[in-house]
């Protein structure tokens, strides 16, 4: 008989993936939905959930395509945190006038390739206007591979969308901490790094 593998209660992982300590209260100003994809619900290197815990104002929906219905509620007056691409014409999406900040940050949790095929499954979504990051970053997640220095993970480039988006860069700076302290100590049970 297999014996069930200790779990941190709040969080469900084994206790040297748990989070807990790393969560770091913030309030923010513009409400985040984080759209995730079914495969990054419980994957060990996933950054969403630590984001969602740590935002006094984030909503979680798991799934790869959405009923309109259910994505009404924030659309209204929101964008999209996605870079822009050409159109067919050849012109990119727009971006958000920062006169007006959006309404609430959608935002979407998977790789590259799954968060591109999210996009293509919800018209809602391609509809919104697209935040760019305006400044590059280096990438704090090293427990993933990325081809490009500047590829971030959900939390990195969350925290910077809304720093540019209300305009405070020190507000996000102690999760940025915690999710750095949090890599090491994944990386710390990572033979190969």
């Amino acid at each position: 008989m297999n014996a069930k593998r200790s779990q941190c209660e709040a969080c469900q992982r084994p206790p040297q993936r748990c989070l807990c300590a790393y969560i770091e209260p913030t309030d923010n100003y513009c409400p985040i939905v984080l759209l995730q994809h079914p495969k990054e619900h419980g994957h060990p290197k996933n950054t969403g959930e630590l984001l969602v815990r740590s935002l006094s104002n984030a909503t979680l929906l798991q799934g790869e395509q959405f009923t309109p219905q259910s994505l009404s509620p924030w659309l209204q007056g929101a964008a999209l945190l996605y870079p822009t691409e050409p159109n067919d014409n050849g012109s990119t999406t727009r971006q958000i006038p920062y006169t007006q900040p959006p309404s609430c940050l959608i935002v979407l949790d998977a790789t590259w390739r799954k968060s591109h095929k999210m996009l293509q499954l919800n018209p809602a979504l391609q509809r919104l206007p697209r935040l760019a990051l305006t400044a590059q970053y280096s990438s704090l997640y090293r427990i993933r591979s990325a081809r490009d220095q500047h590829q971030l993970s959900t939390l990195e480039a969350s925290c910077y969308a809304l720093q540019q988006i209300e305009s405070n860069s020190d507000k996000y700076r102690p999760l940025l901490e915690q999710f750095a302290q949090y890599m090491t100590h994944l990386a710390d049970f990572d033979p190969n790094r």
